[in-house]
């Protein structure tokens, strides 16, 4: 399949010299034009992308009382299962077409060191279910660590840079099911509506239904679409604030299938709660000044959840 996005193979990197030279250059380049690029040659198995698109087809057809059995509106901290309509992306538009379950590193209620966005998961009844997760969140954080050190060195940074804020990271694992609808409800609900991720990156694995698309340069929506096995890498808020905009967090949405299901699996990849995001001295310039003023990462991403999630607003 050809791809309306940059597609990067991260295996050169270990090689080292001018191979790793390479990938950094495509990467800033994609960084800076479209905040979107897809990676292959990446650290998930293709066995365990499978099995992590199986176990949402499983927790998705259970009937609707088990899933609200472990509803994110029980959890302090942004876990659990959301239905239709319980995340509004674009505040113009209805609630998403969307049903959601949502994961973090599990963390315990008693560990002093967790966070107010950390804690227990809430996890659904299904042999293996936790398993699959916990395996493919740690496969998905290790290529976050390695696509966030070819970013900073594209971003004349020591490779390491970005890795104390994911000694603790804010890692969120979202299982989505977009159900097929109407072509009259099309126009007026997308399954994902229009907005740009809140974090550092997001890794997006898809079962291959189409549906995601990006807003370009020109304000004109583009299909994304990627080889099989490939993962979409796209940039987030606080990668923009920490760049001063230089690299681009776009904003993107989903449409639903008229037809068929569409399911998938994006990783937030968000530094610590504590982090400082402050513009990088590099991004800074007599011509672009600050753009940002300095945010903890964890109050930002709370206020962004607060604006979105129906059941925080209610609280």
């Amino acid at each position: 399949m050809s791809s309306t996005i940059p597609v990067i193979d991260l295996e050169p990197v270990g090689h080292g010299g001018n191979a790793r030279a390479a990938v950094v250059s495509e990467i800033d380049a994609a960084c800076c034009d479209v905040g979107f690029f897809a990676v292959v040659g990446h650290l998930i198995d293709e066995t365990l992308r499978q099995d992590m698109l199986a176990a949402g087809r499983s927790f998705f057809a259970l009937d609707a009382e088990e899933k609200q059995g472990i509803a994110i509106e029980q959890s302090d901290h942004h876990r659990g299962y959301a239905g239709i309509g319980q995340e509004q992306l674009q505040p113009d538009l209805p609630g998403d077409a969307k049903e959601t379950l949502d994961f973090g590193i599990e963390r315990s209620i008693d560990d002093p060191g967790r966070s107010p966005l950390e804690g227990p998961n809430q996890w659904p009844d299904l042999v293996g279910f936790r398993d699959v997760v916990e395996r493919y969140q740690r496969a998905a954080l290790a290529t976050a660590d390695l696509v966030l050190g070819l970013i900073a060195r594209a971003l004349d940074l020591p490779p390491e840079f970005f890795r104390p804020a994911l000694v603790h990271p804010l890692l969120g694992t979202r299982l989505v099911h977009y159900p097929p609808v109407s072509e009259q409800e099309l126009t007026r609900q997308l399954g994902c509506g229009a907005h740009s991720d809140y974090g550092c990156i997001t890794l997006l694995s898809t079962d291959g239904t189409p549906g995601l698309q990006l807003l370009h340069r020109d304000d004109t929506w583009i299909d994304v679409d990627v080889p099989a096995g490939a993962l979409v890498v796209n940039l987030g808020d606080l990668l923009g604030r920490w760049t001063n905009d230089v690299y681009r967090s776009t904003r993107h949405r989903v449409i639903s299938p008229s037809e068929g299901h569409r399911y998938s699996v994006p990783v937030f990849v968000d530094p610590a709660y504590d982090t400082l995001v402050t513009c990088l001295p590099s991004c800074v310039a007599p011509d672009r000044p600050a753009r940002y003023e300095p945010v903890r990462a964890g109050d930002y991403l709370q206020s962004r959840f607060d604006d979105t999630f129906a059941y925080r607003d209610a609280d």
